[in-house]
């Protein structure tokens, strides 16, 4: 049986191809798409297991995921200093002044190959389109432009001139010969000289919860707080595309989403640790942020093939990464068919985050109906997320009080999660709503506010126990005067 090819091209070269593939046995030409979302409804459609596309028609990480999710691998034709980079996304990717015989070999090789011989067979091609040689390098196969970035080691951790107010521009000192990767504070709470350094592999802690507002935000943000401020560089990412909150937490002023700035960059294989730094100001020692979409309906912008690649250059770029995500609302997830391959799905994001974490925390409300939200919850989440039991969990419950859960709360919350969930040892945040108005108030985490906020100390525990450190003494001092009259400012780029 033929394998159909699926051309996407324009000029001379598209009749020559058409004539040539015609002439070989074992191909067929089975549509001549005038542009890409022609070709997308053609793979869709299983009409064609090769696609050769040219670059200018608009390739990128999405368009080379679908297409393979469809069962149709990609050529494409470009100029020679995005080669690399289009191979980084998945694609075969040859310089348009290969010639047509070797634009035709490499199409049948592509068509004897496995589904996993696309790198292969970029390697026998130069970026000429002549053979290569045995010592001639492969391919990259990262996520960024030119392969996997490295981390530069001259990346300064930032620091502010007055405690609340926000920069992005680096002021802070580090200490001498860390890197972006294992910086630490020099004299900040909980230094370096307070425990072990944060593990050598970079950890992701995904902050998840139950539907409705049982604090994710507000957890996900002190918890980033206390990691740097125990001497971990940490990045705080705003993946909630239903209610992004982050920034408005902070006090951050910022025009644009960074999030979405980060996906487009690696839906074109453009996306490395520098162009993340740029991204991701510091908002406080130690602590960058990456901030969220200004409205719920731009979900879209965030395309599942490329927000993994954010979570990878994430990893390099701070020791510790903090994703703050939505909840799974209920949509056709189970769906397959054409529906699974159109575009990006309601809950791509906060699925991905979930199956990337290190560390899942997962959130509910100290309350009879943020309990049964979270209970059920818990039990849902194996059976939506495939791979959401490979992370150690932490139950989180929030906003523990007297008013809502009755006169002993702590022993109602533990035995419910028990008897329900099967959750033995929950960490249990008072609720502190004083604190946590005046925090939102100063665009600053409870420590800066109110560091003998009982909530404060509850998150700064479960941040010390995720560092292997023990837990934190009370403390007794008050906020500083400049944290109290902190005020929302402008980033300064």
């Amino acid at each position: 049986m033929a394998t159909g090819v699926l051309l996407a091209l324009r000029g001379p070269l598209e009749e020559h191809l058409v004539s040539a593939i015609g002439r070989t046995r074992g191909l067929r030409v089975v549509r001549r798409c005038a542009d890409v979302a022609e070709l997308l409804a053609a793979a869709l459609a299983g009409l064609g297991a090769i696609a050769v596309v040219d670059a200018e028609s608009g390739v990128d990480r999405s368009l080379i995921t679908r297409l393979r999710g469809a069962g149709t691998r990609t050529l494409v034709l470009c100029d020679g200093v995005d080669a690399a980079r289009l191979r980084g996304l998945g694609a075969l990717a040859l310089e348009r002044g290969t010639s047509e015989a070797d634009i035709l070999a490499a199409v049948v090789a592509m068509a004897d190959g496995a589904d996993d011989e696309t790198y292969r067979v970029a390697e026998r091609f130069s970026a000429n389109g002549h053979a290569r040689g045995p010592d001639d390098d492969p391919p990259p196969r990262g996520g960024g432009s030119g392969g996997v970035a490295q981390v530069p080691r001259d990346v300064a951790v930032a620091g502010t001139g007055r405690r609340g107010l926000r920069s992005r521009r680096p002021t802070g000192d580090a200490v001498p010969g860390a890197g972006a990767g294992e910086a630490v504070l020099a004299g900040a709470d909980g230094g370096p000289d307070d425990g072990p350094p944060p593990p050598a592999s970079p950890q992701i802690v995904t902050v998840w919860g139950a539907s409705g507002s049982p604090g994710r935000t507000t957890v996900a943000l002190n918890l980033a707080a206390e990691l740097a401020a125990a001497g971990a560089q940490t990045l705080l990412i705003d993946a909630d595309v239903w209610g992004s909150a982050v920034a408005a937490s902070l006090g951050v002023l910022d025009e644009s989403a960074g999030v979405a700035a980060a996906v487009r960059a690696a839906d074109h294989g453009a996306l490395d640790v520098d162009s993340l730094a740029r991204l991701c100001p510091f908002v406080a020692p130690g602590l960058r942020v990456l901030s969220g979409l200004a409205r719920a309906e731009r979900w879209r912008e965030l395309s599942s093939s490329s927000i993994g690649v954010v979570w990878e250059q994430a990893r390099l770029l701070c020791p510790w990464v903090v994703i703050d995500c939505g909840t799974l609302v209920p949509d056709d997830d189970g769906a397959g068919g054409f529906d699974a391959l159109l575009g990006p799905r309601r809950n791509a994001v906060a699925t991905s985050a979930i199956e990337a974490a290190d560390h899942l925390v997962i959130v509910g409300a100290a309350e009879p109906i943020g309990i049964e939200r979270l209970v059920q919850a818990i039990l849902d989440l194996d059976v939506r997320v495939d791979r959401a039991r490979d992370a150690p969990r932490t139950v989180l419950v929030n906003r523990l009080r007297v008013s809502a859960a009755g006169p002993r709360p702590a022993e109602s919350v533990r035995e419910a999660l028990s008897r329900f969930a099967g959750v033995l040892d929950p960490v249990l945040v008072p609720d502190d709503r004083p604190a946590c108005d005046r925090a939102l108030l100063a665009g600053a985490a409870l420590r800066e506010v109110a560091p003998r906020s009982p909530a404060r100390e509850a998150i700064r525990d479960l941040a010390l126990l995720l560092l292997g450190r023990p837990p934190g003494p009370k403390r007794r001092e008050g906020g500083s005067v400049a944290s109290r009259l902190a005020v929302r400012r402008p980033l300064h780029r």
